[in-house]
């Protein structure tokens, strides 16, 4: 099967060197694309010439990590299509343990790579995506100490800082949410490659080390904004009826908790955020239309995955434990 790892660059040009180098140790056969988001700076240039191997995908303005991903798959031939952050650095066996699980799985349409902390390489940051009753969303596993020789285990979905995908699947479910630009994308890839009937699997031995939050800042006023925003949204988007009118209590009490505690604290990134998801509902459930069309899946097959509620306390718990992890 044909790969193609496909890279976003918005001024990388300290971190992504080492990722490149990195995937030159690859003992699968690859291509590179490395998407510059108008970076504005001569980091695309320096990159390119270091790595020549790898083709260059220039931008004239920003469009955010989601639409930058979809260009690149759109303009890619290959049949798997390899995601990574540019601050992570994958292990020489990333690309064999992350393909593997592919081969005679037609209904399996993206594998979850396990990131690492760099600072804590024996630490789970991401195994794909896990989510909850209250609409919850979060890294699989994060926090838990990791152990490469576990066979593949099905996830939910798999985050895109690490992530393959089978490029058909990918494309004809939408691609990563545009209008997000970015974060929680890959949740909401992860919602509509459920819906119409593909699997989702970790593969613990596809590692790489992560510099977590290094494009945007962990906690800053922009990712807190975003996160907010999107996480409504993909919840108007994706979520089918029936679980939503289940877990609607569930969900608006989270939201109200964690609204009350924005104001309270006095962040206006995360109070913002929500304020923006619900001015741009309207267009957000005229895509929930579409979405909701195309689902093959029952009930039953999607509800299987959806975990106990998560409260706030244990999130913001998780969030603290991010960032010490990190540093």
């Amino acid at each position: 099967m044909s790969v193609e790892v496909i890279i976003v660059n918005y001024r990388s040009g300290d971190v992504l060197p080492a990722c490149l180098s990195a995937l030159r140790e690859q003992s699968i056969p690859h291509q590179v694309m490395i998407v510059d988001n108008a970076s504005g700076d001569d980091s695309a240039r320096t990159i390119h010439r270091a790595f020549p191997e790898g083709s260059i995908l220039p931008l004239r303005r920003n469009v955010g990590f989601a639409r930058a991903v979809n260009i690149a798959a759109c303009r890619s031939e290959a049949e798997l299509i390899v995601t990574l952050n540019p601050d992570t650095v994958p292990k020489p066996n990333f690309l064999e343990h992350i393909l593997a699980p592919f081969v005679d799985k037609p209904l399996l349409g993206s594998v979850a790579g396990t990131l690492v902390f760099a600072s804590r390489p024996d630490t789970i940051a991401s195994a794909g995506i896990s989510v909850h009753r209250n609409g919850v969303a979060i890294d699989a596993m994060l926090g838990e100490l990791h152990d490469s020789t576990v066979p593949p285990i099905p996830v939910f979905g798999a985050s895109a800082g690490a992530a393959a995908y089978r490029r058909d699947p990918f494309l004809t479910s939408g691609g990563l949410a545009e209008p997000f630009f970015m974060y929680l994308e890959d949740v909401d890839l992860a919602w509509r490659l459920r819906l119409q009937g593909y699997e989702s699997l970790w593969a613990p031995g596809a590692v790489v080390c992560h510099h977590y939050s290094l494009s945007a800042g962990e906690g800053s006023d922009f990712k807190r904004r975003l996160l907010a925003r999107n996480r409504i949204w993909t919840l108007a988007r994706c979520l089918p009826e029936e679980i939503w009118e289940r877990d609607r209590m569930r969900i608006l009490a989270f939201d109200a908790a964690a609204f009350g505690y924005s104001m309270a604290t006095l962040d206006r990134a995360a109070t913002f955020g929500r304020l923006n998801a619900l001015a741009g509902l309207l267009p957000r459930l005229a895509e929930r239309r579409a979405i909701q069309s195309t689902r093959t899946a029952s009930i039953d097959e999607i509800d299987r995955w959806i975990g106990p509620a998560m409260s706030p306390q244990k999130l913001l718990a998780l969030r603290e434990l991010t960032g010490t992890l990190a540093s």
